[in-house]
Order: structure tokens, then sequence, then C-alpha cells
């Protein structure tokens, strides 16, 4: 079953998704260049058509790569994130393009006017700061003036969402949450 973007196993279910397509394509190619090599076919038809849809099957081997190099975070820590609050949007597996740099979040906790982000565990100072730069560059000129937080431990952004972003959600505003959650997976692959 294929998940949507930003749900949890939504890198696993593309990982197969474009494996399944790669092999399907592969073998299509390979019974259609047999084909064409032991049965005679005027103006070789196959052969084109096989040529045709080496294209294709490049695209689903470069996606099934690009996944690759991604992989889910811990469920469990997922779901207890998940289990804080109701009030919150959670996001879960987004590599999130900007420019030429697609850096990976393993979660995203949206409020109206706070985005806490989980990211790897062996993450540098510096790359913490590229992560948060990247999300800040892409909801700053949209009109969203957000504080980010950026943890890279599974249980500290749990005691941050649950002991203090939790107690700040009194009036929130779910429209401009929600636009933020958008605005943050139609930059995600």
């Amino acid at each position: 079953m294929r998940q949507p973007k930003g749900e949890y196993g939504y890198i696993k279910s593309q990982q197969k998704v474009y494996l399944i397509g790669a092999i399907i394509g592969f073998i299509v190619m390979a019974i259609l260049y047999c084909m064409n090599t032991f049965i005679y076919t005027e103006g070789n038809v196959l052969l084109l058509i096989t040529v045709l849809l080496a294209l294709p099957e490049a695209q689903f081997v470069v996606k099934l790569i690009l996944y690759t190099r991604y992989k889910e975070g811990n469920e469990n820590s997922y779901r207890k994130l998940e289990a804080v609050t109701d009030k919150l949007v959670y996001l879960a597996s987004l590599g999130i393009v900007r420019g030429k740099k697609t850096l990976f979040y393993e979660s995203i906790v949206v409020s109206d006017n706070e985005l806490v982000l989980l990211i790897s565990n062996d993450t540098t100072r510096k790359e913490l700061m590229e992560y948060k730069e990247l999300v800040d560059k892409l909801v700053r000129p949209k009109g969203y003036l957000v504080d980010i937080k950026i943890f890279n431990n599974d249980e500290d952004i749990y005691n941050y969402v649950k002991n203090q972003l939790k107690g700040k959600l009194n009036n929130i505003d779910t429209t401009k949450q929600v636009n933020l959650a958008n605005l943050l997976l139609d930059n995600a692959i």
C-alpha cells in the first residue's frame, strides 16, 4: 500500500513502488528485445519500442536510488510523539528540496507559530544549522514568521513537544498550521 507524503512509512512505500516499477520495466524491455532479436519484425518496431522504454525505466531507477539514500526514523518514537496532542500536525520522513540541496527530516511537528524538526543522530552542529536554515528560507518568503527548533535525538524532541510546546497551544490558528504543513509537503520529494 502506498503511503501519502508526510506519513510514517512513506519512504519504504516509495522504495517498493520504484523497485517494482524498475523490475517490471526491465523485464518488459528484455522481452521486447528478445522478441526483436529472435522474431523477425519488419522495420525493427520492437527494438524502437525497447529504446523508447529506456527513458522511463531510467527514471524509475534514479528515483529508486534517490529513495534508498533515506531510511525511516524510529516508528515507536514517531507514534509516541504523535500521541502527545492532536492539536499539532505531525509529518514524517520528508526529504525537503531547496535549490540543489535535499535534506532529510525524520519528523516535523507543526504548530501555527513553531516548527520542531528531528534529524539524524549523527548530524554535526554545522549541519544542524544548515537544516534549520533550509526550512527558514523556505517558510519566511511565504510570510510565515515561525520559531524553528531542531533536534537530533528522539527523546529530546519528545520532551520539548510534551513539556514546552504543548503548553503554548491555547488559541492555535489551524488554517495557518495546515498551510505551513502543506508548504513543507509541497517542497518535499
